[in-house]
């Protein structure tokens, strides 16, 4: 398992969009399985908030160094108001993988890596919660995003390190049918969103030589259709990107080179199509692009890397909530639960120590 690696499309829920009838109460949980604090440290995982308001954390690394994913529980639940119980397990554990909640319920699990050096995972899971089990999905190679027409739109990131493909294969869950997509423009440290009309952006990523860029391309759900994006004005990857309202996307963090990580956010008028400069975040921040959501109230809490921090609802400046002088949280999650908090899981910090822990936020009043 590459610990450095992103998936090559990064899911971020719209603002705005219409939600989902209201969830039945999480299944109760006997207070003898009931833990504060996750099962077992995690980083590179997946965190996907469930029709039933539960959180399903699924894989992620879990021994400092980041070396392997291949440790138990490879699942396990939040239960809101209770704690952490143990899930079932995954069929391949995995790090860098991602987690698509699907219309019925399921969350479709592809891509990521079981160990360092190892090539990507081409076998696909689906998680099921009216039975509580991982099934095999076949194979899917790569990072996912769910469409508004209920398929899942899957980008091939290699075969192996040092690998890139552009494949593209559109999945529907419901017949099980796989047919090839058009090429993706860029597969490497993308990131993407769905944007209101049910199109995806995809911003910033790597050229050949390690260098960011600054454009961005658009997936035409009607066409069907790759197109040319607006430009970007600093060139960025290992970034992340949000829905905030009024049709207008945000661009956050990341780096140019590898080295250099970046404070600058910008703002996508998707009526005008320009960017333009975005308020500065308080902390240079990357590989935080499943930790930054928005609460029920659609404030912008940005959570990965050190400390907390949100936007202002004029939208105009970020301010810390929690002390950014902590150890930094790379590649940790990020949920905004229904009561207005934030639940944040794991990470590791610069000297790739896995965090074991799960800080609950209060954001929102």
């Amino acid at each position: 398992m590459n610990r450095f690696a992103v998936p090559v499309l990064l899911l971020v829920a719209v603002a705005g969009c219409t939600g989902p009838s209201p969830a039945p109460p999480p299944p109760s949980a006997g207070s003898a399985q009931v833990s504060v604090q996750p099962l077992r440290p995690r980083a590179g995982h997946t965190a996907t908030l469930l029709p039933d308001g539960r959180v399903l954390l699924a894989g992620g690394c879990a021994v400092d160094g980041c070396t392997t994913s291949e440790v138990e529980p490879s699942s396990e639940f939040y239960v809101p108001g209770r704690g952490f119980v143990p899930g079932p397990p995954m069929r391949h554990p995995r790090s860098s993988h991602t987690a698509t909640l699907l219309p019925d319920g399921r969350v479709l699990i592809t891509g990521g890596w079981a160990r360092e050096g190892t090539a990507p995972l081409v076998e696909a899971e689906l998680f099921d919660p009216t039975t509580e089990t991982f099934q095999p999905a076949g194979t899917l190679s790569g990072g996912a995003i769910g469409l508004r027409d209920g398929r899942v739109l899957i980008a091939d990131g290699g075969t192996g390190p040092g690998s890139r493909t552009t494949n593209v294969t559109l999945f529907d869950p419901v017949t099980g049918s796989r047919n090839p997509g058009p090429a993706m423009p860029r597969p490497t440290h993308a990131a993407s969103v769905v944007l209101p009309d049910g199109n995806i952006l995809i911003t910033g990523g790597l050229d050949g030589t390690r260098h960011g860029l600054t454009s961005t391309a658009i997936y035409d759900l009607d066409s069907g259709e790759w197109r040319r994006g607006p430009e970007m004005g600093t060139p960025r990857f290992k970034h992340a990107i949000a829905m905030l309202d009024g049709g207008r996307v945000m661009v956050l963090g990341g780096t140019t080179d590898d080295r250099e990580l970046l404070t600058s956010t910008e703002i996508l008028d998707l009526a005008s199509n320009r960017f333009a400069p975005g308020p500065v975040m308080t902390v240079p921040r990357y590989k935080f692009s499943d930790a930054v959501v928005r609460t029920a109230t659609g404030r912008l809490v940005v959570a990965g890397g050190s400390g907390v921090e949100v936007l202002a609802p004029d939208g105009q400046r970020f301010g810390a909530i929690t002390d950014s002088a902590g150890a930094r949280r790379w590649a940790a999650t990020a949920t905004a639960l229904p009561d207005g908090t934030v639940l944040v899981v794991g990470g590791y910090d610069d000297r790739i120590h896995v965090h074991p822990d799960a800080p609950l936020i209060k954001v929102d009043p």
